[in-house]
């Protein structure tokens, strides 16, 4: 026959028996369903065998039993005392015992015993409180993890559609509009045509930025570093803020995608946090790798701020792209510190575990 799972686990047990003892100022101890003392305000006790216990756990039902002096020299090592059983789900769950005259203890010994099941009741609930919270937090993890994931293969399609389609398109009316003014007789109407062209060029561009801004082919096609690379490039003359870039350690190598979209996106949040709040005009890009993990730091020269705003509003608005950029680097399991003061600039660090394709 299997042998019950006990209850009473000796490091919780000794901890009741700490607050009890020191309540009642007397010696106390408990005994597990085997009637062996797992805690003890007498640390020497700990461990042996409760003769007295141990008869009654097996031999009767007796939910509360004295020890006189008698049975002090009769059962070795056993103290005269009260002792009452640990109930807790229809179970002796083993017996808390205060020692001294069984007439005196007894009311002490009933009290403890009330005092213990409570607790372990209160554990009871708290452990499965704890456990109803990990498994909601693992579930809004998953559908986070599976939100980001539909979102990124919309942006993928998206971007896909304005670079082959809508790009192709413009292009064609461009080449078009060019043949076009070339063949006008009139000088006016050559100058209205290719101002046209400029506005269809103009048009083409932002398309080109919107594509990289949604989702970078180079991204999924090269990978991080590359994809990286252009975007600094493009950010530094769009902005005119100086972008150094330190990719080296991670040149050539490929992230499973998940950890290569956090790493772009986390950087493309703070490049624009920087473009709006900071008011730089440095900034240092650094991905590289340490043991079994990946960094990525961000930093500027920019102004700074006082960190207590990241629990606020800014302009009446949450920092989403903080709070976004801190719960990608959770679904990975990783690490996410910003440091800033004003006028000291800020950095942005990221630490995820580096798992290759």
């Amino acid at each position: 026959m299997a042998k019950k799972e006990p209850i009473l686990d000796a490091k919780f047990a000794q901890s009741l028996v700490d607050i009890i003892a020191a309540e009642l100022n007397k010696n106390v101890n408990i005994v597990d369903e085997d009637g062996i003392i797992i805690a003890s305000f007498s640390p020497e006790r700990i461990g042996k065998l409760h003769e007295a216990a141990a008869l009654h756990l097996t031999g009767s039902l007796a939910e509360e039993f004295s020890v006189s002096e008698a049975d002090e020299k009769k059962w070795p090592g056993v103290r005269s005392g009260f002792n009452v059983a640990i109930r807790y789900r229809n179970r002796r769950a083993g017996f808390i015992g205060v020692t001294g005259q069984p007439e005196t203890a007894a009311p002490y010994a009933r009290l403890a015993a009330r005092f213990v099941a409570a607790a372990l009741e209160a554990n009871e609930r708290q452990q499965l409180l704890l456990k109803t919270l990990r498994e909601k937090k693992e579930l809004q993890s998953s559908l986070l993890n599976q939100i980001i994931r539909v979102q990124e293969e919309e942006r993928r399609k998206i971007s896909r559609e304005l670079h082959d389609e809508t790009s192709q398109s413009l292009t064609s009316i461009i080449m078009g509009l060019r043949l076009l003014a070339e063949q006008m007789p009139e000088e006016a109407w050559r100058e209205k045509v290719l101002a046209m062209r400029e506005v269809a060029a103009g048009t083409l561009d932002a398309v080109h930025r919107l594509a990289v801004e949604l989702r970078p082919l180079l991204l999924d096609d090269l990978g991080l570093a590359p994809a990286l690379q252009r975007y600094a490039e493009t950010y530094a003359k769009q902005y005119g803020i100086n972008v150094q870039l330190d990719v080296s350690e991670v040149a050539g190598c490929r992230f499973l995608p998940e950890i290569e979209t956090a790493l772009y996106r986390i950087v493309q949040e703070a490049l624009t946090n920087i473009a709006k709040h900071a008011e730089a005009s440095q900034v240092w890009i650094c991905i590289g790798k340490k043991q079994r993990r990946l960094y990525c730091r961000v930093q500027d020269d920019g102004k700074g701020f006082e960190r207590t705003i990241l629990n606020k509003a800014v302009d009446g608005r949450p920092c989403l792209g903080i709070h976004g950029m801190q719960e990608r680097v959770e679904l990975l399991q990783g690490e996410f510190e910003i440091i800033s003061q004003p006028g000291g600039g800020t950095t942005v660090w990221v630490e995820v575990p580096a798992r290759k394709r």
